[in-house]
C-alpha cells in the first residue's frame, strides 16, 4: 500500500513537471526575440561575451558576481553562439530549473485535495513566469527561490547531511550574488532556533559545523579566485570598500510607490497599474510581519510549523532589502519570490481557512497581471503597436522604434569608423552597444552611475589613455532626474578627459541626448 502510495504521488510530481518545464518553454519562445535593452541587458550579455574571450568578471571589468556569466558562457560554448538570444536560453534554463522545483514543492507541502495542490502548483508556475521581469534579473528570483526549497527540506529534517547542502546552497549563491548569500546566511541565522529545538546538544555541534562546511565548499570558487588571482583579489575587495566607506549604499533609491500615493488624476489603467504596484509593495513587508506573528504563536505552543512555510517567512525577510533599496519593479520582482510561495503554502486546515486563502491568491494573482504583464516585451509591442525588426549582434530582434532607431545609428557610426573588433567606452548606460558590435570596454567600470573619487578616475584615464578606443558614447543624462547624477558630475576627470583628447561629433537625431566622441586623429584623416 505504501509502495502504490509513492508511485501515485511520483506521478503527480512527474505530471506537474512536465507541465511546469512546457510552461516555461512557451513563455520563453513567446518572447525570446522580443524587446531589447541597451542599459541593463546589455550589461549581462557583454559580460558574457569577454568571458567566452577569457576575461574574468569583476578583474576585467565591473559585474555582478561571476556565477551567472560562466553558466551562460558555458552554454554559448556548447551552442556554438554569442548573441542575445542565447544569453536568454541559458538564463531560462536556469530559472525554469528553479521553476520546477518550486512547484513540485508546493504540490508537496499542500494538505488540501488533489484538486486543490494541482491548482495551487500550477498557480506557482504562472505566478513565477508573470513575474520574470526583466529577464535578465531571472537569476536573482531563481536564487531566491532554491534558497526557500534549500532552507524548507533542511528545516524539515535538520540532519547534518541536509544542513550541509544547505550551507552549499548558500554558498553557490554568493557566487552568483554576493547579496544572496548574504540573505541566505541571514536566513540561516534566523533559522537556528527552529534547527536546534528538535535535536539534542551533541548533535548540534555537527549540525553546525555541515552547515558551515557546505557555505565553504558552496563558496570554494570565489574563494580559489581570491586566493590565486591577485588582480581578482584587489578588485573584490576595492568593491566592497566602495559600497561600504565611499558610497555607502547598494542602489541608487527611489520613493517607494506606496498605495495611498496614487494619483487618480489618470488615465483608468494607469491608475489600476500603479495601484497594483502599491499594493504590492505593501503586501510584501505585510507578509513578513503576519508570518512572523503565526511562526511565533507555533513555535511558543510548540506546534508543527510547516518547513517551507517557515523557510519563506525567514528568507523574505532579508529579501525585502532588495525591493526597498530601489523602490521599482525590476527589484519588486527579485524579492517577491518568497513571499508567494508563502502565500501558496501558507497553513490551513479547516475548510473555511482554504477558502479564505485561495480568495487571497486569486487577489495577488489578479494584482500581480495587472502589475507585471505590462512589463513583458511580448505584452508592450502589441500595446504600442510600433515595434520593428532590428538586427542585433547579427540575431533579428523585435524592439520598440526609438531602441530600432539608437541600435542603427550606433551601427552606422561603427563601421564609419572602423569601431570593432577595437575598443569602445559607453557611458553611463549603454554596455548593450559594446555588446552587440563585439567590441572591448576601454574603461574598467561599463555602467558608471555613481560618483567616483579623483583616484579611480585618474586610473580608469590611464586604461582608456592606454586602449584608444575608437568610438566613445556618453549619455550625459540626470539619472532619476537628479543633476548630480549626470556623467559629467560624478565623473568629472574622465569627462574632462575625452572633450580634450577627442571630437566630439555632430548631435545625432537618432541617439537623442548622447555625446558621440572619436579621435582626433583619426578625425583629420578624413575618416568622418
Amino acid at each position: 500500500m505504501v509502495g502504490f502510495f509513492k508511485k501515485k504521488v511520483s506521478c503527480h510530481l512527474i505530471l506537474i513537471s512536465v507541465i511546469a518545464i512546457l510552461a516555461c518553454l512557451l513563455a520563453f519562445l513567446l518572447g525570446r526575440h522580443r524587446g531589447f535593452n541597451l542599459a541593463d541587458e546589455g550589461f549581462l550579455w557583454y559580460g558574457v561575451e569577454r568571458v567566452l574571450r577569457g576575461e574574468v568578471p569583476i578583474r576585467d571589468f565591473s559585474s555582478y558576481d561571476p556565477g551567472r556569466y560562466y553558466w551562460a558562457a558555458f552554454w554559448l560554448w556548447l551552442s556554438g553562439t554569442q548573441g542575445a538570444v542565447a544569453v536568454r536560453t541559458a538564463t531560462m534554463m536556469f530559472f525554469a530549473s528553479a521553476v520546477v522545483l518550486a512547484a513540485r514543492a508546493v504540490w508537496l507541502q499542500s494538505s488540501d485535495r488533489t484538486t486543490v495542490r494541482y491548482l495551487l502548483a500550477m498557480v506557482a508556475v504562472a505566478w513565477f513566469l508573470v513575474w520574470m521581469i526583466p529577464w535578465w534579473k531571472s537569476y536573482d528570483a531563481a536564487i531566491s527561490i532554491l534558497l526557500v526549497l534549500s532552507l524548507g527540506h533542511a528545516l524539515a529534517q535538520p540532519q547534518p547531511k541536509r544542513l550541509f547542502l544547505h550551507g552549499l546552497v548558500v554558498g553557490l549563491a554568493a557566487v552568483f550574488g554576493r547579496n544572496h548569500g548574504l540573505y541566505g546566511l541571514v536566513a540561516c541565522f534566523l533559522s537556528i532556533p527552529f534547527v536546534f529545538r528538535p535535536i539534542g546538544r551533541p548533535s548540534r555541534l555537527r549540525v553546525t559545523a555541515a552547515w558551515a562546511a557546505g557555505i565553504l565548499i558552496g563558496y570554494m570558487p570565489m574563494l580559489g579566485w581570491l586566493v590565486f588571482d591577485h588582480q581578482f583579489h584587489v578588485m573584490f575587495w576595492d568593491g566592497i570598500r566602495f559600497i561600504l566607506f565611499e558610497y555607502k549604499g547598494t542602489n541608487l533609491p527611489l520613493p517607494v510607490p506606496w498605495p495611498w500615493r496614487v494619483s487618480f488624476a489618470q488615465d483608468f489603467w494607469m491608475v489600476a497599474w500603479q495601484l497594483a504596484i502599491g499594493l504590492l509593495f505593501f503586501a510584501l513587508p505585510l507578509f513578513c510581519i503576519v508570518g512572523i506573528a503565526v511562526v511565533s504563536i507555533r513555535h511558543a505552543r510548540r506546534s508543527s510549523i510547516p518547513p517551507l512555510f517557515l523557510a519563506c517567512v525567514l528568507t523574505a525577510i532579508p529579501y525585502t532589502n532588495v525591493a526597498f533599496s530601489r523602490a521599482d519593479m525590476a527589484h519588486l520582482a527579485q524579492a517577491i519570490y518568497p513571499g508567494m510561495i508563502g502565500f501558496l503554502v501558507w497553513p490551513a486546515s479547516r475548510n473555511d481557512r482554504v477558502r479564505w486563502r485561495l480568495a487571497i491568491i486569486a487577489v495577488l494573482t489578479i494584482l500581480s497581471l495587472l502589475a507585471a504583464l505590462p512589463m513583458h516585451p511580448g505584452f508592450m509591442s502589441r500595446l504600442q503597436g510600433n515595434w520593428r525588426v532590428a538586427d542585433i549582434g547579427g540575431e533579428h530582434l523585435v524592439v520598440d522604434a526609438a531602441t530600432a532607431r539608437s541600435v542603427k545609428a550606433i551601427q552606422t557610426l561603427s563601421s564609419r569608423h572602423g569601431v570593432p573588433p577595437a575598443t569602445m567606452v559607453t557611458a553611463p548606460v549603454w554596455p548593450g552597444a559594446m555588446a552587440m558590435l563585439h567590441a572591448r570596454s576601454a574603461a574598467w567600470e561599463i555602467y558608471p552611475l555613481v560618483p567616483r573619487n579623483e583616484s579611480f578616475q585618474r586610473q580608469e584615464i590611464a586604461r582608456v589613455a592606454d586602449a584608444r578606443p575608437g568610438l566613445i558614447f556618453i549619455l550625459d543624462i540626470a539619472v532619476d532626474g537628479r543633476p548630480e547624477l549626470r556623467y559629467s558630475a560624478t565623473h568629472p576627470l574622465i569627462w574632462q578627459y575625452v572633450h580634450d583628447h577627442y571630437l566630439e561629433l555632430p548631435p545625432d537625431r537618432d541617439l537623442p541626448g548622447v555625446s558621440t566622441f572619436v579621435p582626433r586623429v583619426q578625425s583629420t584623416n578624413g575618416n568622418r
